[in-house]
């Protein structure tokens, strides 16, 4: 019973000594960004938004410490969202051999009395895929991974650019 307490322990102090030199030397998970006070708090306005997109922001949001608020200081105002999947590449048979898929969304970033901020910044991803009509399903699979690697993307420039914006009018 000791030596079970005392193999648990070292494995513990490990640990805690493990979690201390990583955090001594700056290390920050994957997407995790610096939000000042007067930041956690905005109004986002969706426009034509993807729901899915749109998903992808606000756990960004949560990640960092950002809640929506009627009472906030700023306001993400999002627009011209589209989607738009074309053929990119055609075989000589006249089949397609790959999709290119664009993902664009605007937005603006507004102060209380619903100032800009910053002029209209569009933001746009895309990317190339590989289909095979005789593994159509696999081919589909491929572009909702990629369609939500898009949104993450674009969500995490999204929250940069906001937290990036300077209040100069107030």
């Amino acid at each position: 019973m000791i030596k079970q307490w005392k193999a648990g322990t070292g494995k513990l102090i490990l640990i805690v000594t493990l979690f201390s030199l990583i955090s001594a030397c700056g290390f920050h998970l994957r997407g995790i960004q610096d939000v000042s006070e007067d930041k956690k708090l905005v109004i986002l306005t969706p426009g034509n938004t993807d729901n899915q997109l749109l998903r992808s922001l606000r756990r960004n949001m949560k990640f960092n410490g950002i809640t929506e608020a009627a009472n906030a200081n700023y306001q993400i105002r999002l627009s011209n969202f589209r989607y738009k999947r074309r053929a990119a590449t055609i075989s000589s048979s006249a089949d397609v051999d790959e999709y290119e898929i664009l993902v664009e969304v605007s937005m603006l970033i507004l102060d209380r009395q619903g100032q800009p901020l910053t002029q209209n910044i569009k933001i746009q991803r895309d990317r190339i895929y590989t289909y095979d009509k005789d593994a159509a399903a696999a081919s589909s699979e491929q572009e909702e991974l990629l369609r939500g690697e898009l949104y993450d993307s674009i969500a995490q420039t999204i929250l940069r650019r906001y937290l990036a914006s300077n209040n100069t009018q107030q």
